[in-house]
């Protein structure tokens, strides 16, 4: 089985170059997941994770699957919510109902949104 980063690049890069052209409802989540990068990109990077990590911590052996925009790795507990078109991720603990930080706790909107590492920085 591929690891995490490697499906979700290759659902990204599809999404990006194919599905974003597809119809109007696309184009319009692919533009608006590029707006959200460029206001928080910097805030994001602060926060860099590898996602083969978090995907094995938080929904360990599952395989993710594109949903709109995001591309998610669900189990009973947690979805880690891998945004394609902007390289960010959130984990939504479905307990609590909100998204949580690294260590599983509830935390503000800037401290639940996490870059993307490329593979280069892993």
């Amino acid at each position: 089985m591929a690891d995490s980063k490697s499906s979700y690049s290759t659902a990204a890069s599809k999404y990006s170059k194919v599905i974003r052209h597809g119809n109007m409802l696309d184009a319009l989540r692919y533009s608006r997941s590029k707006l959200r990068e460029s206001q928080y990109n910097d805030s994001w990077k602060r926060n860099s994770v590898n996602i083969n990590d978090v995907v094995n911590r938080f929904t360990p052996g599952v395989k993710g699957k594109p949903h709109g925009v995001k591309y998610e790795f669900e189990n009973s507990r947690y979805i880690v919510k891998a945004d394609m078109p902007a390289g960010y991720l959130r984990i939504y603990d479905k307990t609590l109902r909100q998204y949580v930080k690294l260590d599983g706790t509830p935390g503000t909107l800037e401290e639940t949104h996490f870059k993307i590492k490329k593979r280069s920085e892993m």
